[in-house]
């Protein structure tokens, strides 16, 4: 460590030290130091940061639409699920497939893999993520799309649609910071208004699969045309999950994870 960054560090250790001070001046001026410091780094990361600078500008631009704000994803992500969904397609075909929040692409690279001769569509919000995936050496079957509704349903209606990991809101803030109440963060009310979205553009039989969210399908007032399939889980998202109140879980089983769509 160099000179400049011992000095830094002792300077954050020393503000560190005292943000419990009994002293009022003390602990405000310390809350102020602390505040100027993370500004200073959220505007640096701004100047050099390209991604980060659009995310922040899509937030703000276009946050009704916004759920997930990290474009982080790889190949096969989720093979249980994946592999689920082959076995309840097993001899259809003519599918047509929807990856909602396709990232960079892998998802959609991926689901071709379980999904040979499907069509499949890959909608997201953020264009720099689909400059990315419409390079990627693709047959003529695979389509990348803004996602906004009207542009989704010209491509619709869905066999199956994927919403892996998109339906949340900074779930590992939310874990570190001990937050019990999601409403000002990513209410209930905007997971529900997009599962509707989402069943207006499925087939009846057909799986709607959301999973890695901080909600459950079977809290929306969508659940009665809903059938769990098998027992599909994520049992491995260790961050927080919450009610129909946007009010923390406690205790509960793994949430579901695949659903068919009843028919009628």
């Amino acid at each position: 460590m160099d000179t400049k960054e011992s000095l830094i560090s002792t300077a954050k250790q020393l503000v560190k030290g005292h943000q419990t001070s009994h002293n009022k001046i003390v602990k405000l001026g310390t809350k102020f130091l602390s505040a100027l410091w993370s500004a200073f780094h959220i505007s640096k990361r701004i100047i050099n940061d390209k991604d980060y600078r659009y995310l922040l500008l899509l937030q703000l631009v276009k946050y009704k639409n916004v759920h997930q704000t990290t474009p982080l994803t790889f190949m096969n992500r989720y093979p249980k699920i994946f592999s689920a969904c082959q076995e309840y397609f097993e001899g259809k075909g003519d599918l047509k497939i929807l990856s909602y929040g396709c990232s960079t692409g892998e998802e959609v690279l991926t689901l071709r893999r379980y999904f040979p001769t499907a069509q499949i569509i890959g909608a997201d919000i953020n264009k720099r993520s689909l400059e990315t995936c419409r390079k990627l050496p693709v047959d003529e079957k695979i389509s990348f799309i803004f996602s906004t509704p009207s542009e989704i349903q010209k491509h619709g209606k869905f066999d199956a649609i994927f919403c892996m990991a998109v339906l949340e809101r900074k779930p590992h803030d939310v874990a570190a910071k001990g937050i019990t109440n999601l409403s000002k963060i990513y209410p209930f009310e905007k997971f529900e208004k997009q599962i509707i979205e989402l069943d207006n553009l499925l087939n009846p039989n057909g799986l709607l699969v959301v999973h890695f969210t901080q909600y459950s399908l079977l809290d929306t007032k969508l659940a009665s045309n809903y059938q769990a399939l098998g027992n599909h889980v994520q049992d491995d998202y260790l961050t927080p999950v919450f009610d129909r109140n946007s009010e923390l879980r406690r205790n509960t089983n793994p949430q579901k994870s695949i659903f068919v769509k009843l028919n009628g």
